[in-house]
């Protein structure tokens, strides 16, 4: 699943979302809840993703974040 930065064109306020199909909606800015956003193309966006996903795209468990509990 890609991770996608947007910037708001009313606010220019930029945010990051999880896109898990292609057929869903227009994100909504996270600050104005304005729905006219813009993709933006980020080297930062694809290093994220493969940061959890690894370079090939293919989800791998050994690879992200790890939350430790009590």
């Amino acid at each position: 699943m890609p991770i996608y930065e947007y910037e708001c064109k009313e606010c220019s306020h930029n945010f990051e979302v999880l896109v898990v199909s292609t057929s869903d909606p227009a994100p909504q800015c996270p600050k104005c809840q304005c729905t006219d956003v813009s993709k933006l193309m980020s080297s930062s966006s694809m290093r994220k993703q493969e940061e959890y996903t690894g370079v090939g795209g293919i989800l791998d468990p050994t690879i992200g974040p790890t939350f430790s509990g009590s």
